[in-house]
């Protein structure tokens, strides 16, 4: 007996073993939807199969499947599947008939009947509760003929009793190996013998897309069965399978019988719909292309009858086709899924056990994914089957594998193997974008080992996996977008009180506030340079007392790595050298050309409290440590001379502005970011100067200054370059079309001493922005800018 188990609970995993120790028992396959389950461990001490996927079992055919109810998750999945419900037995029988080793080896009464589970039925239809019931062979009859009628080889035997070796052969392919499709293809060479035909095919009605698809087919090229695609309602197999009555045709021209290069023309033919219960399954075909050919009524009256017969096999071929596909997606699907949504990988081994799983459920010899990165310009490729880690780059844009990625058109390369003849292996390619609202890459799959066949179908499954890979995809994207808003907008609370004066001491702390405004949970660390170039230290950990210690030695390495070789560390999410059980990530605070400390963040992977620490909080980290650079150079400020000033207004002056916008220039080519200089004047200085004095205009720049300094961002560098001139350095900003421009005038026609002139509109502010790099590209030339600025009126 081949006997399975389903979703076996753990109090009752001792029959595994009994089943193990029992004569004449096999156990062909131990399934559980818990992946974890003790059965599957128990299965795999004793080095017997197992599975989580269910459908599993159907290649497998097991005489048995002893399960705790139909309840059970895989036996839902089974029975939708399309398989009996009466393979299932009770766990209370099978350990009967393992207790019996006589009962296991006796041979089933032939039309005896079988325990299964199965719901008891009302006299209304409606289903009660789960009971053993039943069945018998009169209850689940092999095809779907009436009662009364001949078996389906009784029938062909009855019209055809001359082809007793025709029929010979389709009872022993029907009985020794019970192969539909094989019955099928005897069948459509019978039809073609008995009809004087040369060429014949069944072909097969996809409902879905209203095409009609050679399925068996017998004389006609290989490259015709693959390529021929008849809509319903054109062409003469379209019209039959329309209009469900058979045609008959003959070409009536005897010049074109006569003439020799028509000779390969059909002559004549016949077509007859193949229908069940009132739908279309396809329509068989016969044709000649003798020239003298002619079909009568009596031919076509045989077609009609040989398509009636065949109808109840090729509704069972369909069904069992549709059945594998659909399981095949099934298993693709929920393997996609299950890879995708797993949290403790990083994305490239998350699309490795996607590709991996795919090549499994498809049967297919390699499954690559191409995924393009934002900004990149080559795709991550990783293939199934390879070891984490494993992964390569391809430039985006050039090749197949480009052409998809930017058209979003799938694509299907066919190719025989080297030696065919027509028939056999070949060897097959599909591309398929993944796309959805942006191309995101490219899913390939490739194998090497099958038969030909129709691709469309194979084609459309791929193009719908690679839509669901990017649906996880964008999901992801969308999520980690998401983070990152948060982080930044909590960062942008933080970075005011950053920016104030401090000294080395208060940066510390405040630094580790900010770092747990943002990080709760874990432990966060943040070192900087003293004058005496000593790193000073400040952490904290607000978690499990027994993560501290490890958690702490951590910190200690990568901050080190950090502060003497500047090397940005970050976990990978699926665990890495530092410790497969702690996320952590550890950025370094650069001032110019030189590391002056580091912040970092970790804490035990898996933790509750602890949401990822991913591309979104690496990045609010390197913001942070910008933050913590630019202040940390005026703690060291304070301690030093302080830069040269504008002693009426107090701003910096212009040469102390070019030495931070070299800095910021630095600072944005390491990080890749932005800044904005604004550049502006009070229009007509030297006219109020000459109108009201030297002191009086002086006044209305002193004014004017303060106003300035207290409507700007704490991080903004504010100087008064001469005259009326003055300058505004906003890091990480990008152009806001002239609105700072437009607020800084505002404010001087606001200043008291304008708004006391006789026209006090005359007073205005003019200027310019520049962005690094888009409008500047390089810090020389930027100072250039600025120093010319000097000389504005």
């Amino acid at each position: 007996m081949r006997l399975a188990f389903l979703d076996l609970p753990d109090d009752r995993v001792d029959l595994i073993s009994l089943a193990s120790r029992t004569p004449a028992v096999e156990i062909v396959l131990v399934v559980h939807s818990d992946p974890e389950a003790l059965a599957l461990e128990i299965a795999e001490v004793l080095q017997i199969p197992r599975s989580a996927e269910p459908l599993d079992l159907l290649s497998l055919k097991p005489d048995s499947v002893a399960l705790p109810s139909l309840d059970a998750p895989g036996a839902t999945v089974l029975l939708r599947s399309g398989i009996s419900e009466r393979i299932f037995t009770t766990l209370d029988e099978i350990q009967t008939k393992l207790s019996d080793p006589a009962a296991v080896a006796a041979p089933r009464a032939q039309g005896g009947p079988t325990r299964a589970y199965g719901p008891s039925t009302a006299s209304d239809g409606s289903h009660g509760g789960e009971a053993p019931v039943a069945s018998t062979p009169a209850a689940h009859p092999r095809t779907a003929f009436a009662a009364g009628d001949p078996e389906p080889l009784q029938a062909w035997e009855a019209m055809f009793d001359e082809a007793t070796g025709g029929i010979g052969k389709i009872q022993d392919a029907l009985d020794l190996t019970q192969d539909r499709n094989r019955v099928l293809s005897e069948i459509l060479t019978l039809a073609v013998d008995q009809t004087g035909s040369e060429m014949g095919s069944i072909m097969v009605l996809d409902e879905d897309e209203g095409e009609l698809t050679i399925a068996f087919a017998n004389g006609i090229p290989a490259e015709t069965v693959r390529n021929t695609r008849q809509k319903v309602g054109e062409g003469i197999s379209g019209r039959v399978a329309q209009e469900r009555t058979p045609i008959l045709i003959h070409d009536p021209s005897p010049e074109s019988r006569a003439d020799p290069r028509e000779r390969s023309r059909i002559r004549a033919a016949m077509s007859a719909p193949i229908l069940s219960d009132g739908r279309v399954l396809g329509v068989l075909n016969v044709s000649s292309h003798q020239a003298d050919k002619r079909f009568g009524q009596e031919d076509l009256n045989r077609l009609v009858r040989i398509a009636e017969r065949i109808a109840s096999i090729l509704d069972r071929v369909v069904q069992t086709r549709r059945r594998d596909a659909d399981a095949a997606e099934f298993r693709a699907r929920r393997g996609v899924e299950q890879a995708l949504t797993r949290e403790r990988m990083d994305q490239d081994e998350r699309l490795r056990m996607a590709a991996t799983r795919v090549a499994s459920a498809l049967h297919a010899d390699s499954v690559q994914i191409y995924l393009a990165m934002p900004g990149e310009s080559r795709f991550h490729v990783v293939t199934s089957g390879t070891a984490a880690g494993v992964k390569g780059l391809m430039p985006v844009g050039e090749g197949l594998v480009a052409s998809v990625h930017q058209d979003g058109e799938p694509l299907c390369l066919t190719a025989r193997r080297a030696g065919g003849k027509g028939h056999g292996a070949i060897s097959r390619l599909i591309l398929a974008p993944l796309r959805m609202v942006k191309p995101m890459g490219v899913i390939a799959i490739e194998n090497r080992s099958i038969q030909e066949e129709e691709t469309e179908e194979e084609t459309r499954l791929v193009v719908r996996l690679g839509r669901l890979i990017a649906q996880h995809l964008e999901a992801r994207r969308d999520e980690g977008a998401a983070r990152q808003e948060r982080l930044l907008a909590r960062l942008a609370d933080i970075a005011p009180r950053l920016m104030v004066p401090h000294d080395l001491d208060s940066l510390l702390a405040e630094t580790s506030s900010a770092l747990r405004t943002l990080f709760a949970h874990g432990l966060v660390s943040v070192r900087l340079r003293d004058r005496g170039d000593e790193i000073v230290i400040r952490t904290s950990h607000e978690g499990v007392a027994t993560d501290s210690a490890r958690l702490a030695q951590l910190d200690e390495e990568l901050g080190t790595l950090a502060v003497q070789d500047g090397k940005e560390s970050s976990s990978p999410e699926s665990g890495g050298a530092h410790g497969e059980d702690i996320v952590f990530a550890c950025v370094p605070v650069r001032a110019a050309d030189r590391v002056v400390g580091a912040i970092a963040a970790m804490a035990p992977r898996g933790d509750a409290a602890v949401a990822a620490l991913g591309g979104p909080e690496l990045e609010t980290l390197r913001k942070l440590a910008l933050y913590v650079a630019l202040s940390w150079e005026r703690a060291r400020g304070l301690e030093e001379a302080p830069p040269a000033a504008d002693p009426v207004t107090g701003l910096i002056a212009g040469s102390a502005l070019e030495a931070r916008v070299l800095e910021e220039v630095k600072r944005a080519e390491r990080y890749h970011d932005r800044f904005l200089l604004t550049l502006c004047a009070v229009s007509g200085y030297q006219d109020l100067v000459e109108r009201q004095g030297a002191e009086w205009t002086e006044s209305l720049i002193q004014d004017f200054a303060r106003s300035l300094a207290r409507n700007v961002r704490e991080v903004d560098v504010v100087a008064r370059v001469g005259g009326g001139r003055f300058a505004v350095l906003s890091p990480e900003t990008d152009k806001d079309h002239g609105a700072l421009l437009k607020r800084l005038d505002q404010l001087l026609i606001e200043v008291q001493k304008a708004r006391s002139l006789p026209y006090p509109e005359q007073v205005q502010l003019i200027g310019r922005q520049y962005v690094f790099p888009e409008d500047v590209p390089t810090g020389g030339e930027m100072v250039a800018l600025l120093r010319g600025s000097y000389a504005v009126p």
